[in-house]
């Protein structure tokens, strides 16, 4: 039931024009993003998207009601990691926050509570645990009491280049297996482990971030999926939904980007196994590993 009222939500945030979608929510800043949705992170899950931008003006991502802020170094503030940040709602069921800024005048004297899409919050600053001027936007669904991937409901971000898949490998107990292999393997059950990210076009090095859904596929079946749509807290253990609920180390290993994808029963004979990753812009990559198992 949630999926489905899920989807007509998101839905309803996006209205025909002509040929093309016209979105209600807009962009805070320019997109130049840096980390998505639930990848891998220190502390587990990333819960918001990180966007790079220097001294920039940071604008609501639709109109709302400014309900709390946070000013970093003032007396009657905390520290926090998220530095000075604002947190909007939206209607009844939404609210986003906006992290590491430097909060205009306007909010810090609390001169107005409604903010409209063309008035600014803030400038993008380097306040709080970041190492990099920009933006953290999270979105909070207060009705399903998870967080929303805020890729779900704005403009989708102009990018042409695939995921990437690299080392991905078998894995029993204290053995493992790479692939591709062109050694027989052992019938029985493998987990399965891959390198999976994207690449961020916000800075010129090698900057890998998540990706928005992952496939493994045995002989053409589906044998494991996740979309990193949502995140919510499940019995104290954050869970990413609506695919199987997994938690952080269920899908995660602890180095780099290193994804579980599931556990395979490998029968004799030669076999297929795919992965197939797309990112929030659409663009797939896929990864078919062809070998004997005996």
């Amino acid at each position: 039931m949630r999926k489905r009222q899920l989807f007509w939500v998101l839905a309803l945030l996006c209205i025909w024009g002509g040929d093309r979608i016209a979105w209600s929510y807009q962009w805070p800043i320019e997109p130049r993003i840096l980390s998505v949705f639930a990848q891998g992170g220190a502390d587990g899950f990333e819960r918001s998207i990180r966007i790079s931008a220097n001294n920039t003006e940071v604008k609501p991502i639709e109109e709302g009601e400014l309900i709390f802020f946070c000013s970093e170094g003032s007396p009657s503030s905390l520290p926090y990691p998220l530095g000075s940040f604002a947190v909007l709602q939206h209607g009844r069921t939404l609210r986003s926050l906006y992290a590491h800024l430097e909060l205009s005048d306007s909010v810090q004297r609390m001169e107005k509570t409604n903010y409209q899409k063309g008035d600014v919050i803030g400038k993008t600053g380097l306040t709080g645990a970041s190492s990099m001027v920009g933006l953290s936007l999270f979105t909070y669904d207060l009705e399903a009491k998870q967080f929303v991937n805020p890729l779900l409901l704005l403009p989708p971000v102009k990018d042409t280049s695939r995921p990437i898949i690299r080392n991905a490998q078998l894995e029993k107990k204290d053995r493992i297996i790479p692939l591709p292999t062109a050694e027989p393997v052992p019938k029985g059950m493998w987990e399965v482990t891959a390198e999976v990210f994207d690449l961020s076009s916000a800075v010129p090095t090698f900057w890998p971030m998540g990706v928005y859904k992952v496939s493994l596929y045995l002989n053409g079946q589906e044998r494991f999926m996740v979309t990193m749509d949502t995140l919510k807290e499940q019995g104290g253990v954050t869970r990413v939904s609506p695919s199987e609920g997994l938690a952080y180390d269920q899908l995660y290993s602890k180095e780099g980007f290193r994804m579980k994808l599931g556990t395979v029963n490998l029968n004799p004979g030669v076999l297929n196994l795919e992965i197939v990753a797309r990112d929030f812009a659409g663009n797939e990559k896929n990864q078919l590993y062809r070998f004997r198992v005996e």
